[in-house]
C-alpha cells in the first residue's frame, strides 16, 4: 500500500466537512482507501480526489473534545468535537484499544448514515491513519441511528429467514430520498417487528449476512443493498477489534432488515456476462463512480475471507450499471 500518497490525500479530505448536499457522506476516504486496495497508482488516486473533492466544502476550526461523547451520539454538530476526542484516545492508547472502548457504545447505532459511519471507520482503521479513523468514529457517532428492539417472535432458521427478508423487501415501498429517513420509517411496520428478532445470530450470523447481501444485490442491483454489501466488509474488519462481538451481531441484523425493507427492492434480468476479477479489478479502478470503486473492492476483499460466493457476479452487476 502506498501510504504517503494515500496519507496526504486523506489529510486534504480531512479539511472537507464529512457531508455535502444536505446529508450526503463524503466518500473521498473511503473511496481513496479501496483505490489502494485495488491497485490504483498514485496518479489515479489524485485524479480521483480532485475530481470528487469539488462537491466538498471545507471544515470548520478545530474543537475541543467533549468530556462525554455518548451523550453527543446522534448530533451532527458535534462532529468536530467527537473527531477531537476520537483522535486523543487514539493518540493516547492506540487504535486497537480504542476501539475496544468505544465500540460497545458504538454497535446499537450501526445504521448510522446508510452504515457510512462503520464504513468509514473500517477504512479509515485499514489506511493506518489516525485521523482518518477518528473521523470514521466521529461520523458514527454523529450520526448514531439505532434501530428499535423488538420482542422475540418465532425463531427462525437462516433460509427461511433471509427468503423472508427479501420477500418482505420485494413488497415494501417506501418514500424517501435519503437511506436513513427511509429506515426510520420501516422500523415502524409490521414486517420489521416480525423479523427483526426472528433470526438467532450466531458466529456465522456475518458470514450469512454477507454471503446473503452479495446474492441480493447480483439480482437486483439496489442502491440500498449496495451499501448492506460494503457494511458487512466493514463489519468483519471493526469485529476483530471488540472483546465481544456477539453483542453486536443483534444489532446488525436489525439494521440489515430494516435497510432491506427501506431498499424498495425490485430484481432485475440475469447478466449476460460476468468477467472475471481481473478485468472488474481494473474497470473499478477506473471508474468515477465512488460505490462502484467500494463496492468491488468489497466483493474482491470478501472472497478472499469467505469464498466467491455471488461476489463477482455482484461486481459484474455493479459495472455493468453503476450503483
Amino acid at each position: 500500500m502506498n501510504t504517503f500518497t494515500l496519507h496526504t490525500l486523506l489529510d486534504r479530505s480531512l479539511q472537507r466537512l464529512p457531508e455535502y448536499q444536505r446529508g450526503l457522506s463524503n466518500h473521498a476516504p473511503m473511496a481513496l482507501h479501496a483505490l489502494v486496495e485495488l491497485g490504483a497508482g498514485d496518479e489515479r488516486l489524485h485524479r480521483f480526489f480532485d475530481a470528487y473533492a469539488g462537491r466538498l466544502e471545507g471544515r470548520s476550526a478545530a474543537a475541543e473534545p467533549l468530556a462525554d461523547w455518548q451523550a453527543a451520539r446522534g448530533s451532527i454538530d458535534a462532529f468536530d468535537a467527537l473527531r477531537a476526542g476520537f483522535g486523543h484516545l487514539l493518540h493516547a492508547q492506540g487504535p486497537g484499544d480504542t476501539l475496544r472502548q468505544v465500540l460497545p457504545a458504538l454497535w446499537p447505532g450501526v445504521a448510522a448514515a446508510a452504515f457510512h459511519g462503520l464504513i468509514r471507520s473500517a477504512h479509515g482503521l485499514q489506511s493506518e491513519h489516525a485521523g482518518e479513523l477518528a473521523a470514521g468514529l466521529a461520523y458514527w457517532a454523529a450520526r448514531w441511528q439505532e434501530c428499535p428492539e423488538v420482542p422475540a417472535g418465532e425463531m427462525l432458521s437462516w433460509a427461511t429467514w433471509s427468503d423472508r427478508v427479501e420477500a418482505a423487501a420485494l413488497r415494501s415501498r417506501t418514500a424517501g430520498g435519503l437511506i436513513t429517513a427511509r429506515m426510520e420509517t420501516v422500523v415502524q411496520g409490521q414486517p420489521y417487528r416480525e423479523l427483526a428478532a426472528a433470526l438467532p445470530a450466531d458466529a456465522a450470523t456475518l458470514r450469512d449476512l454477507a454471503d446473503w447481501a452479495a446474492a441480493v444485490y447480483a439480482r437486483s442491483g439496489n442502491f440500498t443493498v449496495l451499501h448492506m454489501v460494503t457494511a458487512s466488509r466493514a463489519a468483519r474488519v471493526l469485529l476483530a477489534y471488540s472483546d465481544d462481538p456477539a453483542s453486536a451481531w443483534p444489532h446488525l441484523v436489525r439494521a440489515f432488515v430494516a435497510a432491506a425493507l427501506a431498499s424498495n427492492l425490485q430484481h432485475r434480468s440475469a447478466l449476460r456476462s460476468i468477467a472475471d476479477w481481473h478485468e472488474l479489478r481494473a474497470a473499478a479502478i477506473a471508474s468515477d463512480d465512488e460505490h462502484v470503486i467500494k463496492l468491488v473492492h468489497a466483493c474482491i476483499d470478501d472472497s478472499a475471507v469467505y469464498g466467491e460466493g455471488a461476489r463477482r457476479a455482484a461486481a459484474a452487476r455493479a459495472i455493468a450499471q453503476g450503483p
